[in-house]
C-alpha cells in the first residue's frame, strides 16, 4: 500500500457541504420535499407491519408493487432497506422522510467511495472529483432526489457496494463480505460482487503471503461465515412468507402473472437496443430521448467511458469484475421491462461498482483535463436529469 499524500482538511468537508447544498437547492426547486414521505413508500409501510407483528401489509395498495399471497399483500422486494425504516418509523410513522434517507444514502455514497480512492494513495482532491463522478455523476443523482421503493433499493445496494469495496481495500475482508450480503438483500445480482472481491482476496495470499493457489481458495472460508448467515436469514424470511427460501415475492406479482414474465431470456435482445438509444437534438435545439426502458447508457452514466479506457493490463481480479458485470448486465436485460420509467438505464447504475472495482488501482493519478470534463458534463447532465424528470416527466 502506498504511503497515502498529506491531508488537506478542508477538501472532505468542502466535498459534503456540496452534495448537501445540491440536494437541499433541488428540493427547494420540487416544492420543498426534503423532508416529505413518499407515496412510494413500500418499506416504511413493511416496517410498520414487522412492527405489529405481521409479514403482510394486511391491505391492498393498489399503486404500489405489491406481492399477494394467501389473502395477503406483501412487499415484493427484498427486505434490506425496510431495516434502515424500521427504526426511523418510532420517530416519523408512517411519515418516516424517505427523500431525508436518501440524502444520506447520497451522503455515504461520496463518503465510501471518497475514502476507497484516498486509500490507495490519491490526493484529496483527487478523492474528492473521483468520488462526486462515481456516486452523482450518474443517474443515481436523480434518485437520490425521489425515496420511491425501487430508488430507495438501488441507493443503498450502491452504498452498500462501494463500502464493500473500500473495507477489501482496507483489508477488511469479513466486512466487506457482510457488506456485500447486505446489498444482495438490496438487489439480489449483487450476489455477483462476491466473486471479484474473494479474486482479489485470493490475489492478495498468492502474491504477499505466498500460498499456493489451491491454498489460497480454500482459506477463504473464514470470511463466507457471516455472509452465509445473512444469506440464511433471507432463506428464513423468504420461507416463512411465500413458503420457499429463494422467494422474495416478484413471482406474486399480479402484473407479471397475467401475461408475459418477469424475467425471459426473450427479453435480451428485446432491451439491448434501448441502451445504445440515442440522446437527439430536435430542430429547436431541445432534447429528444426516451424515458421508458432506457437510453445511451455511458452518457447517463459516463464513468463507464473511464471504464473503457481502462480495460488493458489488467490484473485477475479485474477481469472477474469485468465478467461478473457482464454477466449482471445479461441478467438485467432479461427483466422485462429493463427499469420502466426512469432518466437514461438506471438498472445500470448496479454495475457501476463493478467498473469502480475495475478502476480503482488507476484512479490513484491526478485526473487528466478529458476526465475532469467528462466528471464535471456527468454531474451537469444528471442535474439536467433530476429536475427534467420532475418537471417535464412526473
Amino acid at each position: 500500500m502506498e504511503k497515502r499524500p498529506a491531508d488537506n482538511r478542508i477538501v472532505l468537508p468542502l466535498l459534503l457541504v456540496t452534495v448537501l447544498t445540491m440536494f437541499l437547492l433541488l428540493h427547494d426547486l420540487f416544492g420543498g420535499t426534503l423532508l416529505k414521505a413518499t407515496d412510494y413508500n413500500s418499506y416504511t409501510l413493511q416496517a410498520m407491519a414487522w412492527r405489529s407483528g405481521s409479514f403482510g401489509l394486511g391491505k391492498d395498495y393498489p399503486w404500489l408493487e405489491l406481492a399477494v399471497y394467501r389473502g395477503d399483500w406483501y412487499v415484493s422486494f427484498p427486505p434490506v432497506p425496510t431495516l434502515v425504516m424500521l427504526p426511523l418509523t418510532f420517530l416519523f410513522g408512517t411519515g418516516t422522510p424517505d427523500n431525508l434517507v436518501m440524502l444520506g444514502y447520497a451522503l455515504l455514497m461520496v463518503l465510501a467511495a471518497y475514502y476507497s480512492v484516498r486509500r490507495i494513495g490519491a490526493s484529496e482532491r483527487a478523492s474528492a472529483f473521483w468520488a462526486m463522478f462515481v456516486a452523482l455523476g450518474s443517474n443515481m443523482l436523480w434518485m437520490c432526489t425521489d425515496g420511491a421503493v425501487w430508488f430507495m433499493a438501488q441507493a443503498l445496494n450502491m452504498v452498500l457496494c462501494l463500502y464493500a469495496i473500500f473495507c477489501a481495500v482496507s483489508r477488511r475482508r469479513v466486512l466487506s463480505l457482510i457488506f456485500t450480503a447486505l446489498a444482495v438483500g438490496c438487489r439480489p445480482f449483487s450476489i455477483l460482487l462476491f466473486l471479484p472481491l474473494l479474486a482479489l482476496f485470493i490475489e492478495e495470499d498468492i502474491v504477499e503471503k505466498g500460498m499456493s493457489p489451491k491454498a489460497a481458495v480454500l482459506s477463504q472460508w473464514k470470511v463466507l461465515i457471516g455472509p452465509a448467515l445473512i444469506g440464511l436469514c433471507y432463506m428464513i424470511f423468504n420461507y416463512a412468507r411465500f413458503r420457499n427460501p429463494f422467494e422474495f415475492g416478484h413471482s406474486f406479482l399480479p402484473e407479471f402473472n397475467r401475461g408475459e414474465p418477469q424475467f425471459s431470456v426473450s427479453f435480451i435482445l428485446r432491451n439491448l437496443p434501448n441502451i445504445f438509444r440515442p440522446v437527439m437534438l430536435r430542430k429547436n435545439l431541445s432534447l429528444s430521448y426516451s424515458i421508458y426502458d432506457g437510453f445511451l447508457f455511458f452518457v447517463a452514466n459516463p464513468f463507464f467511458v473511464i471504464l473503457f479506457t481502462r480495460l488493458k493490463k489488467l490484473r485477475p481480479y479485474q477481469w472477474v469484475a469485468l465478467a461478473a458485470m457482464v454477466v449482471n448486465l445479461v441478467l438485467l436485460l432479461m427483466h422485462r421491462t429493463f427499469g420502466g420509467w426512469q432518466f437514461g438505464a438506471r438498472y445500470t447504475v448496479d454495475l457501476l461498482s463493478y467498473a469502480f472495482l475495475i478502476c480503482l488501482p488507476g484512479l490513484k493519478k491526478t485526473p487528466r483535463n478529458w476526465e475532469l470534463f467528462l466528471g464535471v458534463f456527468a454531474i451537469l447532465f444528471n442535474l439536467y436529469g433530476a429536475v427534467a424528470m420532475h418537471f417535464l416527466h412526473g
